[in-house]
Parts: C-alpha cells; sequence; structure tokens
C-alpha cells in the first residue's frame, strides 16, 4: 500500500490473489480477505461483507502452493523450499489454477474469460462487486446476448466504491440495450466472484472484472469442469437473482442530470479504476 515514510507511493502491480494452503494438501481460495468485515461478525455491523470462499482438496492444493512460492519468490528473493509430494488421489472435479498477471501471465484471464462467454451456447451467469470489463469481454457477451445465450450479470446495488458504482452505471446502457440483463442485489455489500458459462464450467478467484484486476494485479483464477459443482454455485446464483432488482433502459435514463454528469465524469477515470 503507498505510504510516505518510507516513500512509496507504487498503486499498480499488486498482489490481489487470496491462497492459504496447508502441507500441500488442503487449500483455500476465493474472494475472502482476511479481515473482521469479511467474516461477517456482528450481523448487525452496516460494514460487514458478504463473500464465497472455496475449499479444495487433491492435487490443486499443490498446485496452489506452487502458485504461492511463485509470489513469495518474486516478492523477497527467496528460493522456494522443497515442495511436499502432491496428493495423487483423484478428486470429484477436475480443476485448473489460472495464474493473471503484469508478466508473463498478461491477459490470460481476460482472454479466457472471453473465450467462454464466446463458446457459451445456453448461460453466462457473472456476479462481481466491480464490473468494469474490457471492450473484448462486453462485446462478448452482447454477442452472446443477441444469438439468445442468456447473459446474467448480478452487482451490489451499494457499492464500498462509490466511483467505482458510478462508473460502471455510465457504461451498463449498451450491454442492456443489447440483450445482456443486469441485476443489482440489496446491501449488505456483497463481494463474491462468480462466473458460470453453461452450468458446466466456472471459474472463481480473487479477480474483479475491471481494468486494475484484468491488467494491472497479480490475480489468481481456479477453472471448474464439474457440473454437480458449478450447478451448487449456479443455484446460489439464481437465488440471489430472485431478490434483486432489474436495471433496464429505462431505469438508466430516468437518472438526474446530475447523476449523468456524475457518472461520465467516474467513468473517465476506468483505465485507473
Amino acid at each position: 500500500p503507498p505510504t510516505l515514510i518510507p516513500p512509496a507511493l507504487h498503486i499498480n502491480l499488486r498482489d490481489h490473489r487470496k491462497i492459504l494452503t496447508v502441507d500441500g494438501r488442503v487449500a483455500y481460495t476465493g474472494g475472502m480477505n482476511i479481515d473482521d468485515r469479511h467474516l461477517m461478525g456482528d450481523g448487525k455491523d452496516p460494514g460487514r461483507v458478504v463473500d464465497v470462499h472455496f475449499r479444495l482438496e487433491g492435487p490443486v492444493a499443490h498446485t496452489l502452493e506452487a502458485a504461492f512460492f511463485e509470489d513469495w519468490q518474486r516478492i523477497t528473493g527467496e528460493s522456494r523450499p522443497e515442495p511436499i509430494p502432491p496428493v495423487v488421489t483423484d478428486g470429484e472435479a477436475i480443476c485448473q489454477v489460472l495464474t493473471d498477471g503484469p508478466g508473463i501471465d498478461l491477459d490470460k484471464l481476460k482472454m479466457i474469460l472471453t473465450g467462454a462467454v464466446s463458446r457459451a451456447r445456453r448461460s453466462v451467469h457473472i456476479m462481481t462487486p466491480y464490473f468494469l470489463p474490457p471492450r473484448e469481454l462486453t462485446g462478448a457477451m452482447q454477442a452472446a446476448a443477441l444469438a439468445g445465450t442468456e447473459v446474467h450479470v448480478i452487482l451490489p446495488a451499494k457499492n464500498n466504491l462509490p466511483m467505482v458504482h458510478w462508473a460502471t452505471r455510465n457504461a451498463l446502457w449498451e450491454l442492456v440495450r443489447n440483450g445482456v440483463r443486469i441485476w443489482y442485489q440489496p446491501p449488505p455489500f456483497v463481494h463474491t466472484k462468480l462466473f458460470i458459462v453453461d452450468g458446466r464450467y466456472m471459474v472463481i478467484g480473487s479477480a474483479n472484472l475491471d481494468p486494475r484486476s484484468l491488467r494491472l494485479n497479480f490475480e489468481l483464477g481456479l477453472a471448474v469442469h464439474d457440473p454437480e459443482t458449478v450447478a451448487r454455485l449456479e443455484s446460489h446464483f439464481v437465488e440471489t437473482r430472485g431478490r434483486s432488482t432489474e436495471i433496464t433502459v429505462g431505469t438508466l435514463k430516468r437518472r438526474s442530470l446530475g447523476a449523468r454528469v456524475r457518472d461520465a465524469s467516474a467513468w473517465l477515470f476506468t483505465p485507473y479504476l
């Protein structure tokens, strides 16, 4: 984080990954930060955050541990220790760790997500706290919707970063006009990141759909190929959508002039949000 003493004003190239591994055999990843607000705690706390996190066992835990030590070596310069032999027992799902960052993995997640949307035949379901996707991804979403694929995006009705919320609202009209359905879920603030395609494939992890996550941060995603597991998360998505409010072209047109100017002004800063 930026500090004055010692001087450090860098705001890019952040490590935004969330990895916890135990003996290379059990791992946790997803969207949750280690913070009282993310643990819900007092249900009356107005600053509490709702999230979804995942516990994994098997060979994928070993791969996540390797991703951790790549970060450790990059940040500290220390060589990684001898790895614990991976667990070879097959699990219930096929998982693939996706590292992304401003290095050899640049734009990897963006390309994977765009490709997945382009290949969707039935549905694309996205839940994210911050939504300023690159043009390639918005184009794929609109093309999928126009071709008859069900494309739904759930966002927080009240964001913890108001400027991101305003910039997002300025850009929604193009998606809504071309058949992408946008929903605002009520508070408390939901930090969950889900990307589900055709009820069979999903990407979970740390990345938001914005320029900072997909271009400037070191992020980690986990692709899961398993209909049963994905179906459980899709049920959560559908249940959340049922208590959310859909945003229409009419809703966006009814914004006051002041709100439109504010949203458009925030949108100019999209590359930095």
